[in-house]
């Protein structure tokens, strides 16, 4: 965006990373995946500390599909490029806590 926003904001970001918190995890997992999707967020990352889990969507005419996902210690000791930044390598051991 050329400009800080201000006020209600109409254009829906490009990427939106949700964190799952404990005794949240039906409203993150549900509602606010109904809610990016119909507002069009093309990529919608979740991530679930407590699982040690990441699940990346892409939005693919008009509803999300999962385009990666890792989960335990075993996949997420890896680095990966994963969608929307294809063009970096993300560590994951280090996201999830776990020193190279």
């Amino acid at each position: 965006m050329p400009q800080r926003p201000t006020g209600i904001m109409t254009i829906p970001p490009d990427w939106v990373c949700e964190i799952l918190a404990p005794g949240h995890e039906r409203k993150d997992r549900v509602m606010h995946f109904i809610r990016l999707q119909r507002a069009g967020v093309p990529f919608y990352w979740i991530i679930a500390p407590q699982e040690r889990a990441l699940i990346a969507y892409a939005l693919d005419a008009g509803a999300y599909r999962a385009v990666f996902t890792a989960k335990g210690v075993g996949e997420t000791a890896v680095k990966g490029c994963i969608p929307p930044f294809m063009e970096i390598e993300i560590d994951l051991g280090l996201l999830f806590g776990q020193p190279h």
